[in-house]
């Protein structure tokens, strides 16, 4: 069985979906949570966490943020053993409608925050003699995406990030990896499917007969911050339910 008992765990984006599953599992495997996101109604949620739980408000995108979003975490937890990044999400539009702005802006979103996230979370882990960090992609990193094609570069920059930063960071023991989620069963992906006849749409074509729920992905990040994967790194893991084996 995996154990986190002891272990200092932070999730950015860790407000609701596949975040909060993996803030939930963590905390439920003995470990110390910090859940940073930019929503303050988190914070009702993390209280029902426990003592070994805190939120910290901070935008990832935001260097200075996220320092200090670190420090308090590693601060109140004794030091960071493993991260997970869980901020992203795609404004749909044809190309023609993307100006500059608007793919700036995704970038920023989608693949800046796991460059600022990563790469301040990195002398926090050095100390501590090693640890874990998990990214999160899409399968749409592999596929084309129409009305998506900010969202398809930045996840696909996320996957290519992941591989070099699991490469800069292997000399200080630091691991790497990177999850993939396909069609996941939240309530934004439900309204952007128009509600339950095209969500089970979408039903209908996985090879296994079921969306996947956060939980299914929070289970495979998890496994990649634990001991259990103490020799994978550098590695992307699609859950998908089958939709996409790349």
């Amino acid at each position: 069985m995996i154990s986190l008992a002891g272990r200092s765990i932070v999730v950015v984006g860790g407000g609701s979906g596949i975040g909060w599953a993996a803030a939930e599992l963590a905390a439920g495997l003995g470990a110390r949570v910090a859940v940073a996101d930019v929503d303050p109604v988190t914070a009702d949620l993390v209280s029902g966490l426990g003592k070994s739980a805190t939120f910290i408000a901070c935008d990832a995108r935001n260097p200075a943020q996220v320092a200090a979003m670190l420090d308090r975490a590693a601060e109140r937890q004794g030091g960071i053993d493993g991260l997970l990044t869980t901020v992203g999400g795609a404004r749909l539009a044809p190309l023609a409608d993307v100006d500059l702005a608007a793919w700036n802006a995704e970038l920023a979103f989608n693949l800046t925050s796991v460059y600022v996230v990563c790469q301040a979370v990195l002398p926090h882990m050095a100390r501590r003699g090693g640890g874990a960090i998990v990214t999160t992609s899409s399968g749409y990193a592999v596929m084309a995406g129409p009305d998506r094609a900010a969202y398809t570069a930045a996840k696909a920059g996320v996957i290519a990030f992941t591989r070099t930063l699991a490469a800069a960071a292997a000399p200080q023991r630091i691991r790497a990896n990177c999850i993939a989620p396909g069609p996941t069963d939240t309530p934004r992906f439900r309204a952007m499917n128009g509600g339950d006849a095209g969500v089970e749409r979408v039903r209908q074509a996985m090879p296994l007969g079921t969306i996947p729920k956060p939980i299914d992905c929070a289970n495979v990040a998890i496994f990649l911050l634990s001991d259990a994967a103490s020799q994978v790194t550098g590695q992307v893991v699609h859950v998908n339910g089958g939709l996409l084996m790349p």
